[in-house]
Parts: structure tokens; C-alpha cells; sequence
């Protein structure tokens, strides 16, 4: 388990690496911000913060439970947040946790793995950045969700170039991979939809909470970040609508690529249906007529008969391949 504090106000900045949890308490003071980062934690080594800060013992073990759902749960004292981060690659999406314990004067992450966009955000306060110093830990619990969305951001970009990718495949040379392209791509969509439409949920549900933890002037933010998830929902909504489009094509596609098969094959079938009459006619082997016979197939000891059958044949297919042309079915 790694743990990393950050206090701050808006004249001071430091950064401190604990050994243990119990070195927290020393680092509050009133009138500064403490955060403090914890990188994979396991349940035992948490449960020091239901005696240290009263925290629920439900709270502190799904705070490490990584299928639980994007919620808010308001314990008076203190609010508790799991946001999801998205992680995609080629062939599946994994999500990440960000578990989050908010009091009066400290904040607590809790994630199994270092993240990027968390990383930033120390950063930037490390670098003085005023807006951010200024606030309390309402408006860092703000910052911190804002920095997860802008993550759903990225990963929404992403799927924009793959959409891309696709749409020019289905168009140009569509094949069976492609279809398993389109269809691992709209289950993705449909899993990220699902991760951000609970995210929405979440933050709305701050931005419109009563706790005197989120102060009047920070829910403006909130609402910020709120407005920010409708339209990665509403992005979405249009990639998983270009990927259906996209299906369709390539069913049409293929539809018609099956239509011109068996109109080629019928156009071939017609032509034989004269020629297989022709044959099977001079194929009875009736003996051949004479003056004796003359109804039993004359043109059987024909000199030219032979011949002749084959250009009577061989100008009926011409005919009938000129008339499918003209009625412009080849």
C-alpha cells in the first residue's frame, strides 16, 4: 500500500509519503486541505479509518470491492464516491475504481492502480494553480470527478477514429472481420454508456445534495462537469448509431453481393433451359428416318446435322445474352 498526502491552502503547498494511516491525523489542521492518495490498499489494511475518521465498515470494504457501481452515499459527516475510470484496448474495456471518502477538511482516494489524470491534478496543485487553491475539498471532489470525465473524453475520441477506421473498411472492402469489428465495437459503447451514464447520476446527485459538505458556490461546477457527461452521452449515443448504420451497410452490402450471385447463376440456368431441351430431343436415340421412317428424326443422318444443331444453339444463347443486355440485367 502506498499513501500520499497533499496539504495545501492558498499559500502553502506540500507533498508527504506515510508509512501508515495513522500518521493522518497529525497532518490536520483548520483552514487547509488534506488529501490523501492510497494505491492499492487491501480491506485490512483500510479498516484503521473507520476508528480514525468513523467511516463505515461497509463503506471502507467497498471502497476496495471493484464492481460496484458509480454511487454517492451521504453519511452526515462525510460523503462517499466511487467514480470508474475506462481503460480500452484492442480487443476489450476494463474499468477502473476510484473509491473517494469526503469530510469537512480532508478528502481520500482510494484505486488499485496509479492513474494518469489523478497524477495531473497533484500537479497542478503543486504548481500553484490558484483556482484550485482556493478551494476547499468540495471544489477538489469537483476537480477530481471533472478529471475522470475528461478520461471518458479521451477514451470517446478513441472510439471516434476506430468509427472512422470502420466506416472506410465497410465502404471500400468489407469482410467477416469487419462485422466483428462493428459488433465488439458497439458492445463496447454499450458498457462505456452504461459507466458514464452512471457517473452522470452521480455528480447530479452531488451538484443537487443538501450536506453542507458541498458549498453554494461550488455546485456551479458540479453542474459544469454534469453538462460535461450529458454531451459524452450524447457522443456516444451517435458513435453507437454509426455503428448500427455501419451494420446495416454491410448486410446490404452483402445482400446484394448474394443478389448479383444468383441473378448471374438464373441468367446462366436460362440460357441452358433451350439448349438442354435441344439435347435432350436429339439424346432419345430413336433409330434415324428414311424413306421407310420419315417421322423417326431425319436430320439424325444429316451430313450437316451435327453442325447445325450446334449453331442453332450457339445463336440462341447469343440472342437471349443480347436480350438480357438490352433489358440491362448483366
Amino acid at each position: 500500500m502506498k499513501i500520499t498526502a497533499i496539504k495545501y491552502s492558498a499559500t502553502m503547498q506540500r507533498i508527504y509519503e506515510l508509512e501508515s494511516l495513522e500518521e493522518i491525523p497529525a497532518l490536520q489542521e483548520e483552514n487547509f486541505v488534506l488529501w490523501i492518495d492510497i494505491t492499492e490498499p487491501t480491506i485490512e489494511e483500510l479498516s484503521p479509518l473507520g476508528s480514525l475518521f468513523g467511516f463505515h465498515p461497509l463503506a471502507i470494504e467497498d471502497s476496495v470491492q471493484a464492481e460496484e457501481r458509480p454511487k454517492m452515499d451521504d453519511y452526515d459527516e462525510y460523503l462517499f464516491v466511487i467514480a470508474k475510470t475506462i481503460n480500452v484496448n484492442e480487443e476489450d474495456i476494463s474499468a477502473g475504481q476510484l473509491s473517494i471518502f469526503v469530510s469537512k477538511y480532508i478528502l481520500i482516494t482510494i484505486h488499485e492502480k496509479q492513474l494518469k489524470r489523478i497524477e495531473e491534478l497533484k500537479e497542478r496543485i503543486l504548481r500553484k494553480k490558484p483556482l484550485i487553491l482556493k478551494g476547499g475539498v468540495d471544489f477538489l471532489l469537483c476537480r477530481i470527478l471533472d478529471a475522470i470525465v475528461d478520461n471518458y473524453i479521451a477514451v470517446i475520441e478513441d472510439f471516434e477514429d476506430k468509427m472512422d477506421e470502420i466506416d472506410e473498411e465497410v465502404l471500400e472492402k468489407p469482410t467477416g472481420r469487419t462485422i466483428e469489428k462493428v459488433r465488439m465495437l458497439i458492445r463496447q459503447i454499450r458498457h462505456i454508456h452504461r459507466i458514464i451514464r452512471g457517473q452522470r447520476d452521480v455528480v447530479d446527485k452531488l451538484e443537487r445534495s443538501d450536506t453542507p459538505i458541498i458549498k453554494t458556490e461550488t455546485r456551479i461546477y458540479f453542474r459544469d462537469v454534469y453538462d460535461h457527461t450529458i454531451s459524452l452521452l450524447d457522443s456516444m449515443g451517435n458513435i453507437r448509431e454509426n455503428a448500427e448504420g455501419a451494420l446495416e451497410v454491410y448486410h446490404s452490402s452483402l445482400a446484394n453481393k448474394m443478389n448479383e450471385i444468383m441473378k448471374m447463376l438464373t441468367i446462366i440456368a436460362t440460357i441452358f433451359i433451350p439448349l438442354t431441351f435441344i439435347t435432350g430431343i436429339y439424346g432419345m436415340n430413336f433409330q434415324g428416318g428414311g424413306t421407310d421412317k420419315p417421322l423417326n428424326m431425319p436430320e439424325l443422318y444429316s451430313p450437316c446435322g451435327y453442325v447445325s444443331i450446334m449453331v442453332v444453339m450457339a445463336a440462341i444463347s447469343i440472342c437471349m445474352l443480347i436480350y438480357f443486355n438490352r433489358k440491362g440485367w448483366l
